[in-house]
């Protein structure tokens, strides 16, 4: 989900979530998963019939993909084959509409009406599985304080009052004794010095590393006004802004009308001297949607694995993403919290594979700090990523930041950053201020592309590892802060 929509899903899904499952398992095998009212997820049995070979990588890698594999000697495997063509046109050829495929899992989603998914019922390139149901054990009531990731206040209806109530909200857990040394860049950051200085990310950019020549994946629900906003004159005039591209059912404006990710992005990517610059203004930007903000449903995470998929096949080095799931419209599809470990849920489990492949994936941790979830979402519970927490300007813990650990102990959020009072820029083209783990991602996100670009001979695991050194809580890691605030300052050629 967008964790901007938390509030208004409570209203339609009643906030239930699982405190446990009780997993009940039909006799009857099923042919598919109900993922969405009109959506189905299919496995098949093989990948026979098919053109593609691990000895021609070529065919379905871009050249980028393969040299960013061969620089951290990453293999070619059968699980990196599409889907066998013969049976997508089988099911195409049956009266199914293929929305996604999933190389990973070789899977597909698909539209129909419900009454002909009984067509698939004895199709042999089927895989048939049992439908796994899980049962509610516990309603929670409506907490009308919480705050929205996308809380933010444009400078023309800012007063005293407002600043003082966004302050109060968000102030910092009076548990921590945590003490940081407020740093800011210099002026020609903008409204962005506080964030990108607590990180020292200035002196990354002064060394010459902005992100030239990086590959960012931007997954998120909307880039609305993302051709017209000033952040992104750079990107676009310089030809940065690379692709547009929607996984979502929703083809009218593949940008769509949420405008989540263009604030995300801006986070990233902006470049306004004087007023506003992101923490890898000079990289190479893909955006792919992959959320329909309009319900909360699993297909979702199938949109999420076909962006992130694609992603790896254009070479991307970087994946950020201020998405995170954990309950749905349909109740009997919310995820449990036993089963945040990073190997059961497929969308953690394909952030794992992302990251198996060279990818750099940086995620948002969640903003449920102060309800009765409490944890982190998923995929941030996924190994090898990177799941980053928010602190305000003073480097202290936002109370609704997410926390960990996973539920195989592994600690939960990995980094933090700003994400109270974030700056960016709105789709409607207002510098203004925000609020969530989702504002928290990108700054880390950029400033990692930015280090990698300075030591492209490491692997991604090797540049998480050389950043969760300099970080405030590396020697003792904890369920707040994990490794806490990185120092980007303190590596050095």
């Amino acid at each position: 989900m967008l964790f901007a929509k938390i509030k208004n899903q409570k209203s339609k899904i009643k906030n239930v979530i699982f405190v446990c499952c009780l997993l009940v398992t039909t006799t009857h095998l099923h042919a598919q998963l109900q993922v969405a009212p009109d959506r189905y997820r299919i496995e098949f049995t093989d990948k026979n019939h098919n053109s593609y070979s691990v000895d021609k990588p070529q065919l379905f890698l871009s050249e980028r993909a393969l040299q960013r594999r061969i620089r951290q000697g990453v293999e070619i495997t059968h699980a990196d084959l599409p889907v066998s063509e013969v049976y997508i046109d089988s099911l195409k050829r049956m009266g199914f509409e293929v929305m996604n495929t999933s190389r990973w899992f070789n899977s597909a989603t698909i539209r129909c009406l419900q009454e002909d998914i009984e067509k698939l019922k004895n199709i042999d390139f089927i895989k048939h599985t049992p439908v796994v149901f899980r049962e509610e054990l516990q309603e929670i009531f409506d907490d009308d304080d919480e705050i929205d990731d996308d809380d933010e206040i444009d400078d023309d209806e800012i007063d005293l009052e407002t600043l003082l109530r966004l302050f109060f909200q968000i102030e910092n857990d009076d548990d921590d004794d945590f003490e940081y040394i407020y740093a800011e860049a210099p002026s020609y950051y903008g409204r962005a010095a506080a964030q990108i200085g607590m990180l020292n990310g200035h002196k990354l950019h002064e060394r010459g590393f902005r992100g030239k020549g990086m590959y960012i994946a931007v997954i998120d629900g909307g880039f609305s006004n993302v051709y017209e906003i000033s952040a992104f004159d750079s990107m676009r005039i310089s030809g940065r802004l690379r692709e547009l591209k929607n996984f979502t059912t929703d083809i009218a404006d593949p940008a769509g009308t949420n405008s989540h990710g263009t604030n995300c992005l801006s986070i990233l990517g902006a470049c306004i001297p004087g007023q506003l610059i992101g923490s890898a203004p000079d990289a190479d930007y893909f955006l792919l949607r992959s959320e329909e903000v309009e319900h909360e449903y699993l297909v979702e995470e199938d949109n999420w694995i076909a962006a992130v998929e694609y992603a790896d096949s254009l070479g991307v080095d970087l994946i950020s993403c201020s998405l995170g799931y954990t309950t749905f419209d349909d109740i009997s599809q919310n995820h449990c919290k036993s089963n945040l470990d990073g190997r059961t849920i497929r969308t953690s489990r394909a952030a794992t594979m992302a990251a198996a492949r060279g990818m750099l994936v940086v995620v948002s941790a969640g903003n449920s700090g102060d309800d009765n979830w409490g944890i982190i979402s998923v995929p941030s519970d996924a190994d090898s990523i990177v799941a980053v927490g928010a602190v305000n300007p003073n480097g202290r813990r936002v109370s609704f930041s997410s926390t960990g650990p996973t539920a195989d102990n592994r600690v939960k959020p990995d980094l933090m950053a700003v994400g109270a009072r974030t700056a960016h820029q709105n789709s409607k083209g207002n510098i203004t201020i925000g609020n969530g783990t989702s504002y928290a991602a990108p700054i880390i996100a950029g400033l990692l592309a930015c280090l990698w670009q300075e030591f492209p001979q490491k692997t991604n695991m090797q540049i998480i590892e050389m950043v969760k050194r300099t970080a405030s809580h590396f020697n003792e890691p904890n369920s707040k802060y994990g490794y806490g605030i990185p120092d980007f300052s303190k590596i050095k050629p």
